[in-house]
């Protein structure tokens, strides 16, 4: 008779059903630690969007056919061709056949704003105060290709400061001011009447700013000269509090003992060497304990008039001051020059308004020596008192001038018209690199967001357009409108 072990007889699970459920343990354990580890990517990858498509235009680089676009909490992480790496938990946008490209950048306008004049200095201003999102329909924004607007004050002389804003937000909610304002965006909008009156406004405005500075300088100087003397007298005071006297006070030093008054108001001699009493207060403090040594006076400058404050910036060149100066004739150039000849060089973008009977074609040369950011509206016109057709915004960016493109009213038709008014430009010699940059990476960079918009590369906003076909073909339609990696606009399809 076959033996069975004592263990085996008395439990009713057999080795292999020991076996068994060890291994099936050891694979449930396994899949849910598959699953946890799934959750974790999907929680690590759920900021990131892929597009595909058929077409990428970076703007800043070369473009790829096809390409791919990885953005990762609104901003772009690669971009690249169908070769790039990307996580596999990452929200995929097919965009099939379509070309994908950068957001259009429109930097000044009033669309949506009442109209009203203003004059004088008033850098105190901010088009932030009057700005409402809720109230303003971006639909013709969106359906024109703009995901970003650069809002100005109106008026004439220094009417206020600038601010750019998206046209949607990544909430798709019309109460997100602050989520849509675009930070380090504000300029100086300056629009003098170039006659003698409007030349002595900027003159003048820049002379006071100049004044606010050198009040802050001689407040300065006052208080370094005055902590000067004060460190002075301490040192003095200090020097004769720790010379040696004896008892009889006459300053030989000789007896080393000194009168201490106590509490009790009973006098004692204490030798050098001997410990100070206990209960002694100690630094004037009356429960003896120390006290902490008094901050040392801090410089408060005298307050800036705020009229002034964004000129005083511009002066002293702080980081992200600039203005944009509307010219309304060529000759408006040589008194702003003869205005800002002893300043060096203020960083500003220029704004040729008129196009009725406009002479900027004097002053194309100028413009290019300095490489001057110029805004201007996309139009062919005839030379005054000519036949002859004059492609202003190919002439400047042939002399090397960065050129940007305004519609013409901010109307929902001159807004749909914008590509349509570029192809006339092309057609006339405008190149076409320079056509799409002047609707994308040059107003980015006049209005001082270069290094954020305008193009798609590492670092910078998540704002796409995907358009059917090539984006200045009137054929094709723009379809989709991404802005920080959302879809915020979809073209309705009949």
């Amino acid at each position: 008779m076959k033996h069975t072990p004592y263990n085996a007889r008395c439990n009713p699970m057999s080795e292999f059903r020991m076996t068994q459920l060890i291994k099936y343990t050891l694979m449930a354990a396994l899949a849910l630690a598959l699953v946890a580890t799934t959750a974790v990517a999907e929680d690590v990858h759920k900021g990131f969007v892929v597009v595909k498509a058929r077409r990428v235009i970076t703007v800043s680089g070369a473009e790829f056919s096809p390409g791919i676009v990885v953005i990762e909490n609104g901003k772009i992480s690669l971009v690249g061709g169908s070769k790039i790496e990307y996580p596999p938990t990452a929200k995929m946008i097919d965009a099939g056949r379509a070309t994908v490209m950068p957001g259009f950048v429109h930097p000044r306008t009033r669309f949506g704003l009442a109209d009203y004049r203003r004059s004088g200095v008033n850098g105190d201003q901010h088009v932030t105060d009057e700005v409402y999102l809720s109230e303003i329909d971006f639909e013709p924004m969106l359906e024109s290709g703009y995901t970003t607007v650069c809002y100005i004050p109106a008026g004439d002389g220094i009417p206020g400061v600038a601010a750019a804003y998206k046209t949607a937000g990544p909430k798709d909610s019309p109460d997100d001011e602050e989520d849509r304002l675009v930070e380090g965006s504000s300029y100086l909008a300056v629009s003098p009447k170039w006659g003698s009156k409007g030349k002595k406004t900027l003159r003048d405005a820049l002379k006071k700013a100049e004044d606010e500075i050198e009040k802050v300088k001689k407040a300065r100087e006052e208080w370094d000269k005055k902590q000067e003397e004060n460190k002075k007298k301490a040192e003095a005071e200090k020097k004769k509090n720790d010379k040696p006297k004896d008892e009889d006070g006459d300053g030989n030093g000789e007896d080393k003992a000194r009168r201490h008054r106590r509490s009790d108001h009973t006098f004692r001699v204490q030798k050098d060497g001997d410990e100070e009493p206990p209960d002694k207060p100690k630094n004037g403090d009356k429960n003896g304990e120390k006290k902490e040594a008094d901050k040392p006076e801090e410089f408060k400058p005298p307050k800036i008039d705020p009229k002034h404050q964004p000129l005083v910036d511009l002066i002293e060149k702080k980081e992200g001051s600039r203005m944009m100066i509307r010219l309304t004739r060529a000759s408006a150039l040589l008194h702003l020059d003869d205005v800002l000849e002893q300043y060096d060089e203020l960083p500003y973008a220029l704004y040729l308004a008129s196009s009725f009977r406009s002479d900027y074609h004097h002053i194309v040369e100028q413009l290019g020596e300095r490489e001057a950011m110029v805004a201007i509206r996309p139009e062919i016109r005839n030379l005054p008192n000519t036949t002859f057709r004059y492609n202003l915004t190919d002439r400047l960016d042939r002399a090397g001038c960065t050129v940007s493109t305004v519609p013409f009213a901010d109307t929902r038709v001159e807004l749909m018209r914008v590509r349509e008014r570029m192809l006339d430009l092309m057609r006339a010699g405008l190149s076409r690199k320079t056509a799409i940059k002047s609707l994308t990476l040059n107003p980015a960079e006049a209005i001082g967001l270069g290094e954020r918009l305008g193009s798609l590369e590492k670092g910078k906003d998540g704002d796409l357009l995907f358009f059917s076909g090539d984006p200045l073909d009137l054929n094709s339609q723009l379809e989709r409108v991404m802005i920080l990696g959302n879809i915020v606009w979809t073209a309705d399809k009949d």
